[in-house]
C-alpha cells in the first residue's frame, strides 16, 4: 500500500510550506529529446544528442529514487517523445513501483504501432496515469504538429487505448492537452466536441513563446484577443476540460498586456518550483541554463548554489509570464469552489 507513504511525505510537503521551503514537489523527467513530430512552438527536438539520445535506465533509477527520498509526490515522464526509448516500459514500471502519488506519461501517441502498443500495455499494467497532445484536425494539425496525418492517427491511438482498457478490464487516468493558437482557433468548437465525444479529461492552454522549451512563432501569435476570449468562453463550458477559468482568463489577460506579474518560483516555492530533468541529469527552469544535476547532486542541494541564487535574481527581475508552473502554485488562491475543484482535478488528473 502507498498511500500510508504518500500521506507521509503530503505531511512534510506540508511542514515545508509553512517554512517556504524549496522542493522538486511535480517536476517533469525528459528521457529523450528526440520525437516523432516537428510542432512548430517546441524546441526540445533541437536540442536532441545524435550520440547520447536516451536517458540510461541506471540514471533514471537514481534519479527517481532520489526524488523519492526528497519526499516527491509525482513527475511527469516526458520528452521530446518517450515512446522512442527503448526501455520505456522498465522506466513506467520502475517508477511505479515507488511511493509517489502520481506517475504520468506525457506522449504524442503518434509513431509506428508497435511503440504506441508497447507505450499503452506498460502505463496499463503499471496503473499510471496518461495524456496525449491534439493542437488541431486536418491539415492544421499537420502544420501545428510538423506531421502528417496528425489527427487521424492520433485518434486511432485514443480508440486503441480505449479498446486495450476495456480487454484488460482496467482504466487509467486519461488526458489530452490543447494548445489554442491563432492557425487552430478556428477549430475549438470542433476540437471541443470531438473531445467530449471521447470523454477524455483535457487541459487547454495558449500558444506563448516565454519558456526555453518554446519557440516564438509569428504565425501562431493571436493578432487580437477577441477571437481567443470568445474560444475560452466555449472551452469554460465545456465539461471535459480541466483547466480552472481564472488561468483561462489570466492567459488572455496578459496577451493584452493587463496582467501582473505573480510569479509561482517566488510566491511558492514549495508546490511551484518546476523544473525539468533532462536526459543527461541536468536541472533547468522555465528560463535559464543549468543550475544542477540530479545524477551528482540530491534535491536540497540544488537550491544552496550561487548558479540557483542567479537564476532566481533573473526571475525576480523578469517582466512576468503565465506558464504551467501557475496551476500548481495558485492551487492555493482559488476565490470559489468551483476553482477549488477545478484546481484539484487539473493537478491530480494530469
Amino acid at each position: 500500500m502507498k498511500t500510508p507513504h504518500v500521506l507521509k511525505k503530503a505531511v512534510k510537503n506540508a511542514v515545508k510550506a509553512v517554512k517556504l521551503e524549496r522542493m522538486l514537489f511535480f517536476p517533469d523527467i525528459l528521457i529523450t529529446h528526440h520525437c516523432t513530430q516537428r510542432c512548430l512552438q517546441c524546441s526540445i527536438p533541437l536540442n536532441a544528442s545524435p550520440t547520447k539520445p536516451f536517458m540510461k535506465f541506471e540514471h533514471f533509477k537514481t534519479i527517481v529514487d532520489r526524488l523519492d527520498d526528497h519526499g516527491t509526490q509525482g513527475f511527469v515522464i516526458s520528452g521530446g517523445e518517450p515512446m522512442l526509448h527503448p526501455e520505456l516500459p522498465e522506466f513506467i514500471h520502475y517508477a511505479a513501483s515507488k511511493n509517489f502519488a502520481r506517475v504520468h506519461l506525457l506522449s504524442t501517441l503518434y509513431g509506428p504501432d508497435r511503440l504506441i502498443e508497447r507505450a499503452v500495455g506498460a502505463v496499463i499494467d503499471a496503473g499510471i496515469s496518461l495524456s496525449i497532445s491534439f493542437d488541431g484536425l486536418g491539415e492544421v494539425g499537420d502544420t501545428v504538429r510538423g506531421a502528417r496525418d496528425v489527427a487521424e492517427r492520433v485518434k486511432k491511438s485514443i480508440e486503441y487505448v480505449e479498446s486495450e482498457m476495456k480487454r484488460r478490464g482496467k482504466r487509467i487516468h486519461t488526458g489530452v492537452g490543447v494548445v489554442l493558437s491563432q492557425l487552430n482557433i478556428h477549430q475549438t468548437k470542433d476540437l471541443l466536441e470531438f473531445l467530449e465525444q471521447v470523454g477524455w479529461l483535457t487541459e487547454v492552454d495558449v500558444y506563448r513563446w516565454q519558456s526555453q522549451s518554446q519557440i516564438e512563432n509569428d504565425s501562431m501569435k493571436f493578432r487580437d484577443t477577441k477571437e481567443l476570449r470568445e474560444a475560452l468562453g466555449l472551452v469554460k463550458k465545456s465539461p471535459v476540460v480541466l483547466t480552472p477559468p481564472w488561468l483561462l482568463d489570466l492567459i488572455a489577460e496578459f496577451l493584452d498586456g493587463n496582467a501582473e506579474k505573480w510569479c509561482p518560483y517566488i510566491e511558492m516555492p514549495t508546490f511551484a518550483t518546476k523544473v525539468f530533468i533532462h536526459p543527461d541529469g541536468s536541472v533547468k527552469t522555465c528560463m535559464g541554463g543549468v543550475f544542477g544535476n540530479l545524477l551528482e547532486q540530491t534535491p536540497e542541494e540544488l537550491f544552496i548554489t550561487k548558479v540557483w541564487d542567479h537564476q532566481m535574481a533573473e526571475k525576480h527581475a523578469c517582466g512576468g509570464c503565465v506558464n504551467t508552473c501557475f496551476t500548481r502554485g495558485k492551487v492555493v488562491y482559488p476565490t470559489t469552489m468551483k476553482e477549488v475543484r477545478a484546481n484539484w482535478k487539473q493537478i491530480w488528473n494530469r
